[in-house]
């Protein structure tokens, strides 16, 4: 997996959490369990040591990219190499949420084993979120629910490069793929 601290060039805004920022990770998320009801700590500590979330400027992005398809909406599946944004966090108003979002798109878009289509589920109340998603490109495309169908949900999707058609090397003329470990 290509990180910001192999390539800090390609992504200056977007740092990957490292084990060290645990501990101010599991606190934004305690301090916001209303949003988050069902974070575990272990959870975000595998998320953490397995690459898959991001931590900058008070924003949290937690992902992953499926090795399998997914049911993740009424009748929406991810496929394999598909990304799921899990669960985004920030502590501040100041559109930093925004900047590490878009430069997280980048980042996936980037990705020679990821699809770039990106999906993410949302309490349907949350109308905050939603328009953040929106505002962000995202197109609602589904419906999900949740606790046997107490808690109504949406899909949303931005797709961030097509058939693969884009890679590093296109963006990069003397980056080396093959130099990825």
């Amino acid at each position: 997996m290509i990180n910001n601290q192999k390539f800090p060039n390609l992504f200056p805004y977007m740092k990957f959490a490292v084990e060290d920022d645990f501990l101010e990770i599991s606190e934004l998320f305690k301090n916001n369990r209303k949003l988050f009801p069902h974070i575990r700590m272990g959870y975000l500590l595998r998320s953490i040591q397995q690459n898959e979330c991001i931590y900058t400027d008070g924003v949290v992005i937690i992902f992953k990219i499926h090795q399998r398809t997914t049911q993740i909406g009424n009748i929406t599946k991810s496929q394999k190499s598909d990304c799921h944004l899990n669960q985004i966090l920030t502590t501040k108003n100041d559109g930093s949420a925004s900047k590490i979002l878009n430069q997280f798109f980048n980042y996936i878009s980037l990705l020679p084993h990821a699809s770039g289509v990106i999906y993410l589920n949302v309490r349907s109340e949350n109308d905050r979120a939603k328009k953040f998603y929106e505002r962000n490109g995202m197109k609602l495309i589904d419906k999900t629910s949740w606790s046997e169908g107490k808690i109504k949900g949406d899909v949303y999707q931005i797709i961030v490069k097509k058939n693969g058609s884009q890679n590093l090397e296109s963006f990069f003329p003397s980056f080396d793929a093959s130099k990825i470990v």
